[in-house]
């Protein structure tokens, strides 16, 4: 039998191997075009849903490990809010400052030293802290000016010395007088009014 011959209206008189050929390609292209239009997108939806498990596994992970921290976290921050409160108090408040610069002064005088200068100088703002520097000029000799160093290291509220200028003044039988000009800094943190 000839291909020319078959006719599409007589598909049921076609010989065997010709209706089964027909029967393939038509399932061939019955898979192509379900595939193409009904899997591909599936598979689209499935591989965006896989991405989004594998997303979601990760959150979990780092929720747990989160909230495995937590006790921890907060120890620390209990331990952080005690530190906090400690330097707060060694922090001078407002009223605190005229007392801050008469200790300075008294530690001087009590080491035998004489001021020439003794001043708050403007203050300098932090974003979180002001910075309050007080200008110091004064003379004795260096055991003197080392002991005076050492009794402002030990007060009780944070104060940092900085900017040492020393020069020789004299030299009296074995003693060297020197001059010390250094800026004495304490701090105070912003009210919360004041940050922003």
């Amino acid at each position: 039998m000839n291909l020319n011959e078959l006719e599409l209206d007589d598909i049921a008189d076609w010989p065997i191997g010709a209706q089964s050929l027909v029967i393939i390609i038509m399932s061939i292209l019955l898979s192509v075009v379900g595939y193409w239009y009904f899997l591909i997108p599936k598979q689209h939806d499935l591989d965006r849903l896989i991405r989004q498990e594998s997303d979601l596994r990760t959150q979990v992970v780092q929720r747990a490990n989160q909230v495995s921290a937590l006790p921890i976290v907060r120890t620390q921050l209990d331990e952080l809010s005690l530190r906090y409160e400690s330097v707060l108090k060694q922090l001078p408040v407002e009223s605190e400052l005229a007392n801050l610069l008469a200790d300075i002064n008294d530690i001087g005088v009590s080491n035998g030293l004489e001021f020439q200068r003794i001043e708050w100088a403007p203050r300098i703002e932090h974003k979180l802290y002001y910075e309050l520097p007080i200008q110091l000029k004064l003379t004795g000799t260096y055991e003197q000016i080392g002991a005076f160093s050492a009794q402002i290291a030990k007060l009780s509220r944070i104060v940092t010395l900085n900017d040492f200028k020393l020069n020789v003044i004299k030299q009296v039988d074995d003693n060297v007088i020197l001059s010390l000009s250094v800026s004495a800094r304490t701090y105070r943190f912003k009210s919360m009014g004041d940050i922003g």
